[in-house]
């Protein structure tokens, strides 16, 4: 297989956020990782600045939080199989900035979307109905589709 990663997911949000975002240190284009949760759930974890005794500069890989439903199931089987995955923070908001509103971090999932078929073919959409299939413009009989 090739090397290159394709992305999986371009902007999911971490939920069940665990942290106080402008403490962290956190900021736009940080890597993380994802891992299984004891409880079953995918969590994401990034390197985050605690510091010592409160004065100390110390960094530290920590949980951030989880991912929402849909994310996980995107991302599950590239998990179980190992894969290596590109996780980066690409967006986020501050407590501080959020104006009332709860903190928010977003992420994107870089890898091999081998592992994605199963999932894109549990997904059932229905047919679309005949008038919504295109039509040769009039005036044009003799031209041929490609």
């Amino acid at each position: 297989m090739s090397d290159s990663k394709l992305p999986l997911i371009h902007k999911a949000p971490v939920e069940g956020l665990t942290i106080h975002v402008a403490r962290t240190g956190l900021s736009i284009g940080d890597s993380a990782r994802l891992d299984r949760l004891s409880d079953g759930r995918i969590g994401v974890f990034a390197r985050l600045r605690r510091p010592i005794l409160g004065l100390i500069p110390h960094h530290r890989e920590g949980l951030i939080g989880h991912l929402g439903p849909v994310a996980e199931e995107i991302i599950a089987p590239s998990l179980a199989h190992g894969d290596d995955l590109r996780v980066r923070i690409i967006d986020l908001t501050p407590e501080h900035l959020s104006n009332g509103f709860p903190p928010e971090v977003y992420i994107s999932v870089w890898g091999d979307p081998r592992h994605l078929q199963p999932i894109l073919a549990a997904v059932d959409l229905p047919e679309p109905p005949p008038e919504a299939k295109p039509k040769a413009p009039k005036g044009l009989s003799g031209l041929r589709p490609a």
